[in-house]
């Protein structure tokens, strides 16, 4: 008899079968991605410049969503493969530009807060594919270097934020009350990173993050301050770890919390005060009598294993379980 912890549908909010080829974290995800730009009617904020939102097509239900910012020197176009990535697994993800690459991340925070109401009056323009198809009480913000400092000031300047995704986050002398909030935070950092160097940004993000907040810090071994890679950073474990904690505290599926317990073998570091205890709920299944068809997390025809994520075919419809013992 094996226990299991036993996970949500696999679903955005609505009930979705997948094919027994479909990846739980692949790059990209399930869904075709659309997108829309200011030309098509998106509020041009005064704060931010320019902007795209990516949302995945064929779904029903309401849609969590994020705010993404880029860093110092970027454009927005740096941080638009998080838009697709994260759209294909049914986040609908707003890339936003500043008013100057050189503003500071005390300006992308104010950005990032402009940008959240252009991105729910979506929600209310008639004209908009996305109406009346948002959650507005779900919505997640996030950015690279300097937007990602300005991430976590936001998270601090508005309390509806559901979580925070700081990628090699930097934030000029951080101080404690700066970085204390409530939203679970995912901090990527780079080993080698010269220009956020961990131990001056990173580490002191995480240290400062109250340990009330869900917290998480992954150091990916050998990366520098890496823009471009976006999800695919780290052997693409950066994409996965993003998208499980997005899926966690954002989405509320927390299936996906077991995962991000999981050290990847491309960290040169990686902590969490993070518990699914109270997340998860366990049943007992008798795994002799399963008769039905198990497919592991990529989607390969397989028996049931310990500690590992399984998906249990069920009249047709795809769950999963986590075996732990």
């Amino acid at each position: 008899m094996y226990r299991i912890l036993l996970c949500s549908l696999f679903c955005i909010n609505n009930l979705y079968v997948f094919a027994s080829d479909s990846l739980l974290l692949s790059n990209p995800g399930p869904f075709l991605v659309n997108s829309l730009t200011e030309s098509t009617g998106i509020r041009n904020g005064p704060n931010y410049n320019g902007s795209t939102i990516f949302f995945p097509e064929n779904t029903s239900g309401l849609l969590s969503s994020i705010v993404l910012v880029p860093g110092f020197m970027n454009n927005e176009l740096t941080i638009q493969n998080w838009g697709t990535f994260l759209a294909s697994h049914g986040i609908i993800t707003m890339t936003i530009g500043t008013n100057s690459l050189t503003d500071s991340e005390y300006e992308r925070r104010d950005a990032l807060l402009d940008a959240i109401i252009s991105l729910k009056e979506e929600n209310t323009r008639f004209t908009s594919p996305l109406f009346l198809k948002l959650d507005t009480n779900k919505i997640a913000v996030g950015g690279f270097s300097k937007g990602g400092g300005g991430a976590q000031l936001a998270a601090k300047q508005l309390s509806e934020i559901e979580a925070v995704v700081a990628l090699y986050p930097w934030i000029e002398n951080p101080d404690y009350d700066e970085l204390n909030h409530q939203a679970p935070v995912i901090i990527i950092s780079g080993q080698i990173d010269l220009i956020a160097p961990p131990l001056l940004h990173a580490d002191i993000h995480y240290d400062y993050t109250p340990d009330s907040t869900p917290k998480l810090i992954f150091e990916v071994f050998g990366a520098s301050h890496d823009a471009i890679s976006g999800p695919y950073a780290g052997a693409q474990e950066v994409g996965k770890k993003v998208l499980s904690w997005l899926k966690t505290f954002l989405v509320k599926d927390t299936s996906y919390c077991l995962y991000l317990l999981d050290n990847p073998f491309v960290s040169s570091k990686y902590n969490t005060n993070l518990s699914c205890d109270n997340l998860t709920s366990t049943k007992n299944i008798n795994h002799q009598k399963i008769t039905s068809k198990v497919f592991d997390i990529m989607g390969r025809k397989t028996s049931i294993e310990k500690n590992k994520m399984m998906f249990i075919e069920e009249k047709g419809l795809m769950k999963k379980y986590f075996i732990i013992d």
